[in-house]
């Protein structure tokens, strides 16, 4: 009984530090490369003159960061080597499984969705406020979209979460039970679904979200933790996250090609 106590004060603990941290992390990364009064301008500068325009130089610069804070968390905090941790390609096998049944599955699941979201609510809701814009344009705004989100949301949500939650509850030790895989898979995704919930003011409180977004972040969330887990690798879970975000700019550019049409 009061091992279970400690237990559940120790995860409440741990819950309310990673809340706390997304939520800072969060601002810090936005006021970096968002934010107007930051730093940013010299970035955006420079990355203007080798062909970005400022809101994909923003959105490189902001997956950057996020790649270096969530390195910097595993070593600080986790302090085991990154390959120990799933930074690494063992496991390639269970991986390439992984993938290869993922982007079929996840492309007809898509394309049944948007039919239907497209005969219930037209289809302005799949477009989601994309907006015609030069082959260029389309071509970088694709290229970062599809290849950083991966690596730049994985290490973080992934292997710096679960691994946190390993340390605290179970003092590090991987632990093979499918209770606690599920345990963890559903707290991290939880996690991962709470960081696409955007604080735009603390006084007063503003939200800015999408229920459908938080609700899929949730559920691709605990196929990325799933995959994390079973193959001890972020390379099957950075692999189809990137591919969940090609489909969706690449689908929409698709799309809008045939309305304006």
């Amino acid at each position: 009984m009061e091992k279970g106590y400690v237990w559940l004060c120790k995860l409440l603990g741990a819950l309310i530090f990673l809340v706390v941290l997304i939520v800072c992390l969060q601002q810090v990364i936005n006021y970096l490369s968002y934010d107007l009064r930051g730093p940013s301008s010299e970035v955006v500068r420079l990355l203007g003159m080798v062909g970005f325009e400022e809101s994909l130089a923003r959105a490189l610069y902001w997956y950057v960061l996020q790649i270096a804070f969530s390195a910097l968390l595993i070593k600080l905090i986790i302090q085991r080597p990154f390959r120990d941790v799933g930074l690494n390609l063992s496991n390639m096998k269970s991986s390439r499984t992984i993938i290869l049944r993922f982007i079929p599955i996840y492309t007809v699941v898509v394309i049944l969705a948007w039919y239907g979201m497209a005969r219930i609510w037209g289809v302005g809701m799949i477009l989601g406020g994309a907006e015609p814009q030069t082959l260029a344009y389309q071509v970088k705004e694709i290229a970062i979209f599809s290849l950083l989100p991966g690596p730049g949301e994985e290490p973080l949500f992934r292997v710096f979460v679960i691994q946190f939650l390993l340390m605290v509850l179970y003092n590090g030790k991987d632990r093979e039970t499918r209770a606690t895989k599920l345990f963890l898979i559903v707290v991290s995704s939880l996690l991962f679904a709470l960081a696409h919930v955007f604080v735009l003011s603390f006084v007063p409180l503003q939200l800015k979200y999408s229920v459908l977004q938080v609700a899929t972040s949730f559920v691709l969330g605990m196929v990325y933790a799933y995959s994390y887990l079973h193959t001890k690798s972020i390379l099957a879970a950075v692999v189809c996250h990137n591919y969940t975000d090609f489909v969706v700019r690449f689908g929409a550019y698709v799309l809008l090609s045939f309305v304006g049409a």
